[in-house]
């Protein structure tokens, strides 16, 4: 009596096991493949427009960036070094070294934040590279975005002295240390300015979308499999039981 009771509580069991992976594993297999397939698109998109013909204006550029992510532009600019960011923890062909962000001026007016590219770390933490950057007009090559949120997990995101090294482009503590309103734009620079400072040869987007495809059939599969599992396991359970 006993054991049939056992077999009960463990038939029983395993149906709650089945119907919570028929309520939440398959969902979530599925959600995950459908975030892969966006994930996808989004990365085409994102290739698409980094390969359009480069805007002229500043005007030009502005437009399309209420529509785009990115905008391959090519503009005259002036490069404003006297206050210096150094974006921490940016890695070139596995070497450490620090993102060089200035301010820069657009159409004689507006300020922007200016990402001149790569620089190697000294060999010591305490030591910040030297960057010297003279003041000048300079027509560039460049893709305008919108700065890119980073997480850190730095109490303290922005340090003294100049130049200065901080954790992510936080608009506010920069604005605050330029005592000058930036605008929430970013030019990443593939013009070199500086014999030290490596411009980016093109712009980073993660992984390409092939491989999120990939990703997404692997969910999707996944999704499958335990699907076909659970009908199987439910018809075997009701033939043991009958």
């Amino acid at each position: 009596m006993a054991n049939t009771s056992s077999k009960a509580d463990r038939r029983r069991r395993f149906k709650y096991v089945r119907l919570g992976l028929w309520l939440l594993g398959v969902p979530l297999l599925l959600f995950l493949g459908s975030w892969q397939l966006q994930r996808a698109e989004q990365k085409r998109i994102w290739l698409q427009q980094l390969d359009d013909t480069p805007a002229t204006t500043v005007t030009g550029a502005l437009e399309r960036l209420e529509h785009y992510e990115w905008v391959p532009v090519q503009l005259e600019i002036e490069l404003v070094p006297l206050k210096v960011f150094l974006l921490d923890n940016r890695t070139r062909q596995g070497q450490v070294g620090y993102e060089v962000v200035v301010p820069v001026r657009v159409d004689e007016g507006s300020w922007w934040l200016g990402s001149l590219g790569w620089i190697a770390a000294p060999p010591l933490r305490e030591q910040l590279p030297e960057v010297e950057l003279a003041r000048r007009w300079v027509r560039v090559e460049a893709v305008l975005s919108r700065p890119l949120q980073s997480v850190t997990l730095a109490e303290s995101q922005i340090e003294p002295g100049w130049p200065r090294r901080i954790q992510s482009l936080d608009l506010e503590q920069i604005r605050e240390a330029l005592a000058m309103p930036v605008e929430p734009l970013v030019l990443h620079l593939k013009t070199a300015v500086s014999d030290v400072i490596l411009p980016r040869e093109r712009i980073y987007t993660g992984i390409e979308p092939e491989r999120h495809l990939g990703y997404a059939v692997q969910w999707f599969g996944l999704a499958l499999a335990l699907s076909v599992w659970l009908v199987w396991a439910g018809r075997r359970e009701r033939h043991e039981v009958s």
